[in-house]
């Protein structure tokens, strides 16, 4: 028996109810991008406008949310920064692998009116954790990206660093309520035929076992982008959900979507995350050697997923 299968197997027992039951909770409503890609998607700013524009005519959002790949923090990006700060939201802003293409972190964090790279914070009735998944492993270290250094041979990608495991550990061993996991790339995913990847599954212990250490403040959904793809798994009965690219679906190159896409969500009092999406066509077709990517799509189609 592996470790993570004893954690498991021991939340499986030990479940309690959680802080607030599902009948207690109090809606929740709010506005998500990701995956825009401002500075290589030639459309981008367009694309960020419709969204900005769709969300001021909305009165009953809590905050706005982009989860990466948002633009590359450059002089030309500053319009792009602007029009999103603009909105009259509180901001979760999430780094993705290429905002750090031209620059270290510390740029967009500063730009962005970012805390710190990583964090948590609490809307209603949940906790929303953010984490920082941009490292590559080399030759057994842990680095960040940095100018485009993950661009390499011989590196895997997508780890959380040791400081930031212990951090996020702690957080769900101590939260008294439940908790939205955000990130820019999965969690949850694994290809067909293929495990989850260790990098993934060294975060899906810290969640299994603070599931049964703490049910209370168990994650009740995980969110990212990152795959430019609509797709939703499940892993020991928590939802993984990747919101597609606002932009254009990778195919050996872009294949844009007819519309921008973005999502309006609420998790809702009795304990669905309830998503509005927006249905598009490619532009061109991608190629049949990616027919058989799962959640290929187009489109953010509508959701309602348990997550109590």
């Amino acid at each position: 028996m592996t470790r993570r299968d004893f954690l498991v197997g021991g939340a499986a027992t030990m479940l309690l109810p959680l802080s607030l039951e599902p009948a207690k909770r109090r809606p929740l409503k709010f506005a998500v991008i990701t995956d825009l890609h401002h500075g290589l998607a030639p459309d981008a700013l367009s694309r960020l406008q419709a969204f900005c524009e769709e969300v001021r005519r909305r009165s009953d959002l809590r905050f706005v949310m982009q989860m990466g790949d948002f633009n590359y923090s450059m002089p030309d990006s500053a319009e792009c920064t602007k029009m999103f700060l603009d909105l009259p939201y509180p901001k979760i802003h999430v780094l993705g692998n290429h905002d750090m293409d031209k620059c270290d972190k510390d740029t967009p964090v500063r730009l962005w009116g970012m805390k710190k790279r990583y964090g948590s914070t609490i809307f209603g009735d949940y906790k929303f954790v953010v984490l920082d998944l941009n490292h590559f492993k080399k030759d057994g270290q842990i680095l960040p990206y940095s100018h485009g250094n993950y661009f390499q041979d011989g590196i895997t990608c997508n780890w959380a660093d040791p400081e930031q495991l212990r951090w996020l550990e702690n957080e769900l061993l101590n939260s008294a309520k439940p908790v939205i996991l955000i990130s820019h790339q999965p969690l949850g995913f694994a290809e067909p035929g293929q495990q989850i990847p260790p990098e993934q599954l060294q975060i899906l212990d810290i969640v299994s076992e603070a599931k049964a250490l703490n049910p209370r403040g168990t994650v009740a959904l995980s969110m990212f982008g990152h795959l430019h793809v609509d797709r939703l798994e499940h892993v020991d009965g928590i939802p993984y959900y990747c919101v597609n690219s606002a932009s254009y679906f990778w195919g050996g190159g872009m294949y844009p979507y007819s519309k921008p896409l973005f999502a309006f969500m609420e998790l809702t009092s009795d304990g669905f995350l309830k998503v509005e999406g927006v249905e598009s066509e490619f532009l061109k077709k991608p190629p049949s050697a990616t027919d058989g990517v799962l959640g290929r799509s187009a489109s953010i189609i509508d959701r309602h997923v348990s997550v109590s």
